[in-house]
């Protein structure tokens, strides 16, 4: 499935930006429960043409925070490097790995999987990567589509249409980011349109 989503993006990169908005909410509202500092170390895992960087960014010090943007998409990253680019970014490192093979020999203040989880084959690897890759006191915030339990007919609709691009509603994410992280809280929005899970390592 890894190649098959690599080629989904070689197209959609060029249109990702223009179309992505209309179904991906509550992304602002989920870097604001990083509670990211000035100086905080941040990795966004699955991040795309770099959609998030701007609400991330926004809460470091451009000369004491850094941002690391890691996606398995080399289309998507050539889109982050324009974005960077165009707005003269330089606390920002770009990264073209494997999610689930995760090993960057550093580890982060807070970590952001926006809307990636779901589209990660090997997932509970991901899960457990990220969190050997926090500090201490670290926080990983995890936004994805819900199950669209309260949705009915249409809910059935919305599952089959993710599904079809290459979007996984109905594995078991909550019950193991309860594994890996204990102290862990869950937000539903809209009926289970998406989720906002929270976790912290506590040591």
């Amino acid at each position: 499935m890894g190649t098959a989503v690599q080629s989904f993006y070689r197209y959609h990169a060029r249109v990702y930006d223009w179309t992505r908005w209309t179904i991906l909410h509550g992304r602002k509202r989920a870097v604001g429960r990083l509670e990211l500092h000035s100086d905080s170390e941040v990795l966004e895992v699955g991040c795309g043409t770099g959609l998030n960087f701007r609400y991330i960014l926004d809460q470091l010090d451009p000369e004491r925070g850094r941002l690391v943007g890691l996606d398995f998409s080399s289309e998507m990253l050539r889109q982050a490097r324009k974005r960077l680019a165009a707005r003269g970014w330089n606390n920002v490192e770009l990264i073209e790995a494997d999610a689930a093979r995760l090993d960057l020999g550093r580890r982060f203040d807070g970590i952001l999987l926006a809307y990636s989880l779901t589209m990660i084959p090997d997932w509970q690897s991901a899960i457990e990567r990220a969190r050997e890759h926090l500090k201490p006191g670290g926080r990983l915030v995890v936004l994805d589509f819900g199950q669209f339990k309260r949705w009915g007919l249409l809910g059935a609709v919305m599952r089959l249409w993710l599904r079809l691009n290459h979007v996984e509603t109905l594995r078991q994410y909550e019950d193991k980011l309860h594994e890996v992280f204990p102290d862990l809280d869950v937000y539903h929005w809209l009926g289970g349109y998406n989720l906002t899970a929270v976790g912290r390592r506590s040591e």
